[in-house]
């Protein structure tokens, strides 16, 4: 491997180090056996240091991530306070390999209905995956004609990516094998174009150090879409999670392997946010014995029973194991970077929650996750769902203060523009206006409830909501008989109609007393005494904060950037 002579400070003490939480303390003197060195993050690359003392040896990981890779404790100390932090160079392991020679029908093909992709044209075309495994067999006859790249071998730097042990071949040929020819298998993507990476060599554990080499070089290197990871470990190491949350930055799919122990153990990278963790389902679509089942499981997909290719021989072979789950969901995330290439890992996920079928306990378990994947509803969801940035969609939004908030309520369907092109986040909100977001957060059906006031016509857009409002009462008329549903909704009305909803919905006790909080405002005089309990709690909750540090002004008109950034801010932190 590369090897990269460091002229290093001349400060020695290890106490200056930072090290990452996978280490107890500064005082780790030796790897154990679940690990082989350190993975050194520096703070700045080694061109950079200074002073000369002493020539040390550390091999590259990432250059541009200031990463490399220390075989001992002493190398470390002699970096001195040019380390970031380091951490043990744990093993990571495939999540199972296949298993004997058995030629059967794919059932994962009906399962997921990947045919209604293929009849729609969605075969990965313009779309690069990146296999990080242990390599591929190039000369298997059902890769003919596959667009299968060269690739790389990270563990001695070449372009070798012959596979000793199978498990890379088996999971490329999900991707490629060819289709209609007879032979083998039918690959699910297959003009995709799959960049295998061998990290792995002739056994089923490699470094993390190699991992994370592999998702530089498959972002950085080859500008891949997607990656798949079928492999993982229990161990969570900071330069990993680094890895991949740079890989989401670049707007690349990362889908890993929940794991095969079929405990509640985490596995990493699965258990990021930034990736998709997949667990397995059998023919009958139950939860596989062995697959995980934890927080990180967010889909499920087949991996019992899979059907690949061998990489001794033209053969199949069959495989069980989550390693064989994963490649069907980044078959998904393929699908979603032909039909919209920056679509990113948050589009995906939501797309995945909303399209998934529920196999478990309704609603999101750590068995199921959000359900068992299924490419005609996903197609059928991502076709309806808004990819564009809310920027795009409302350029009056790009750039405003309050952009993510109004990006919230408009993908979650709170509010919309004025027009199809306008958000117009200064303009002042009505009390119609309000009271339709209201009841849109709250999921209700609203039709059907009495309206009684005379300024509130019926077959108006505003109409239920209003009716709903008073009926549950959050939002009372003037006491005229009115509703006033174009008059301007004030600050302290704002905080009254929610605080009243969390009252309704049980989010809240309703006790609030409403003096010591908003004593640091001078206007506090200003609050009515109606509304002093609920501009009290929301200030205790962060929903609403002053225009100035010293200024409510409740009784001055909300505008519809700041009643989005408040439901937000209570959306996010209130559940119903």
């Amino acid at each position: 491997m590369k090897k990269l002579c460091v002229i290093l400070a001349a400060v020695f003490l290890l106490s200056v180090f930072q090290p990452s939480r996978a280490l107890a303390s500064d005082t780790y003197t030796s790897t154990t056996d679940s690990a082989d060195g350190y993975i050194v993050k520096l703070k700045d690359t080694p061109a950079n240091t200074v002073s000369l003392m002493e020539n040390t040896e550390l091999t590259e990981i990432s250059s541009d991530a200031c990463l490399y890779h220390a075989d001992t404790i002493s190398e470390i100390k002699e970096l001195g306070d040019d380390v970031l932090y380091y951490e043990p160079d744990y093993k990571m392991k495939l999540a199972e390999l296949p298993n004997d020679s058995y030629a059967s029908k794919q059932w994962s093909i009906g399962y997921l209905g990947i045919s209604s992709a293929w009849d729609a044209g969605y075969n990965g075309q313009g779309v690069k995956i990146a296999v990080i495994d242990s390599g591929v067999n190039l000369t298997h006859e059902d890769f003919a004609g596959a667009n299968v790249l060269p690739g790389y071998n990270v563990i001695n730097n070449s372009s070798d990516v012959k596979d000793e042990m199978g498990h890379g071949t088996f999971v490329c040929g999900l991707f490629a094998a060819a289709r209609n020819n007879g032979k083998a298998i039918a690959g699910f993507c297959t003009d995709a174009t799959i960049i295998p990476i061998k990290c792995f060599g002739a056994s089923k554990e490699t470094s993390a150090s190699y991992i994370i080499k592999s998702i530089y070089k498959a972002v950085d290197g080859y500008g891949c879409d997607v990656i798949n990871l079928s492999s993982g470990m229990e161990e969570d190491v900071r330069s990993l999670e680094e890895a991949v949350a740079y890989a989401a930055s670049k707007d690349v799919i990362v889908v890993a392997s929940a794991g095969n122990e079929g405990n509640s153990t985490l596995n990493y990278p699965a258990a990021y946010d930034c990736v998709v963790g997949v667990g397995a389902v059998d023919q009958n679509g139950l939860v596989a014995s062995f697959s995980q089942k934890n927080r990180s499981v967010f889909v499920v997909a087949p991996g019992a029973r899979i059907v690949s290719l061998s990489y001794k021989s033209n053969d199949t072979l069959t495989g069980d194991g989550t390693s064989f789950s994963a490649p069907f969901v980044a078959v998904a995330a393929t699908i979603l970077k032909q039909y919209e290439p920056s679509a990113t890992i948050n589009h995906f996920k939501e797309i995945l929650k909303a399209s998934s079928v529920d196999g478990g306990l309704e609603g999101y378990d750590t068995s199921y996750g959000y359900g068992s994947l299924n490419i005609a509803n996903f197609i059928e969801v991502m076709k309806s769902y808004e990819l564009r940035s809310i920027s795009e969609i409302f350029p009056d939004v790009g750039g405003h203060w309050a952009s993510t908030s109004i990006d919230y309520c408009y993908k979650n369907e709170l509010f919309t523009g004025v027009t199809t092109s306008s958000f117009e986040p200064e303009t002042v909100m009505n009390r119609a206006m309000f009271v339709t977001v209201l009841s849109r957060m709250s999921g209700e059906t609203i039709t059907g409830v009495p309206n009684s006031f005379a300024d509130v016509p019926e077959n108006t857009w505003f109409s239920a909501p209003c009716a709903w409002g008073a009926a549950n009462g959050i939002a009372g008329g003037m006491g005229d008989g009115t509703f006033n549903p174009s008059g301007s909704v004030t600050r302290e009305q704002m905080a009254v109609f929610l605080y009243r909803y969390a009252i309704l919905y049980g989010l809240t006790d309703g006790n609030s007393s409403g003096t010591a909080t908003l004593s640091t405002f001078s206007d506090k005089a200003e609050v009515s005494d109606w509304a002093a309990a609920a501009m009290a709690w929301a200030v205790e909750n962060n929903l609403i904060s002053g225009r100035s540090k010293t200024s409510l002004c409740p009784k001055e008109s909300a505008k519809r950037c700041e009643v989005a950034t408040i439901i937000s801010r209570f959306a996010i932190a209130f559940s119903k």
